[in-house]
């Protein structure tokens, strides 16, 4: 992997969130800004938090939605134990994530298979914009789903689009941390890691084919 990724529960993130409504920076500069669900040019269901000297623009998306160098703040709910209620809300945030996928493309690349998909989808385009459907508006109706999931056993990133179902993991899982290395720094991290990486990534100590091997593909430019 190359990145971080801050995960919070349920009430951790809606806490944080309402914390970053009153003020959305973290220093005085305004240098460093939380990004919400339904921010404008904002085309994610979960926070992230941005480094304004910076613009990563990521192959596939309009300038519009191109942010400043950032981590991702994920949120795990409470998942459903009855298998109908979680084929629903996986299928449904994988549907509105792709759907949100479709309204944020751009710089397409010239000969690339998104280049024939593009062609195909510009007949949707005009219907969805017709239809007042923005992927701001997307974004925040995908966010407070699953925020009101029954307790359960089982928690997990249901809402953000990925659609897996190995994201389910053991409540216990949340419970308590330790400290891991990271690059040069030291940060929390799930005291039982070895399970919750196991059920997502098998052997996760085995190194992937290169084939296998995908990181973030983007140009970092400074504003």
């Amino acid at each position: 992997d190359d990145d971080i990724d801050v995960v919070l529960t349920t009430d951790e993130y809606f806490k944080l969130r309402e914390a970053a409504k009153r003020c959305p920076f973290l220093d005085e500069g305004e240098r460093y800004r939380f990004l919400l669900p339904g921010d404008r040019n904002y085309c994610y269901s979960y926070i992230k938090v941005v480094d304004q000297k910076y613009r990563v623009k990521e192959k596939n998306i309009a300038d519009a939605y191109n942010l400043g160098l950032y981590i991702d703040v994920f949120r795990v709910d409470y998942w459903p134990e009855n298998r109908l209620s979680e084929t629903f809300q996986l299928k449904r945030a994988r549907f509105l994530d792709k759907l949100t996928q479709v309204l944020v493309r751009g710089n397409i690349e010239a000969g690339s298979r998104y280049e024939k998909l593009d062609k195909l989808l510009r007949p949707l385009d005009f219907i969805l914009n017709v239809a007042g459907v923005k992927p701001e508006k997307i974004c925040a109706v995908l966010e407070k789903k699953g925020r009101k999931n029954r307790k359960s056993p089982y928690m997990g990133n249901i809402m953000s689009g990925s659609g897996r179902r190995s994201e389910r993991m053991q409540t216990v899982f949340f419970n308590e941390y330790t400290t891991v290395a990271f690059e040069e720094g030291f940060f929390p991290a799930p005291e039982k890691y070895e399970g919750y990486l196991k059920q997502l990534y098998g052997d996760y100590m085995k190194i992937p084919d290169k084939s296998k091997q995908i990181g973030h593909e983007y140009n970092i430019e400074i504003v």
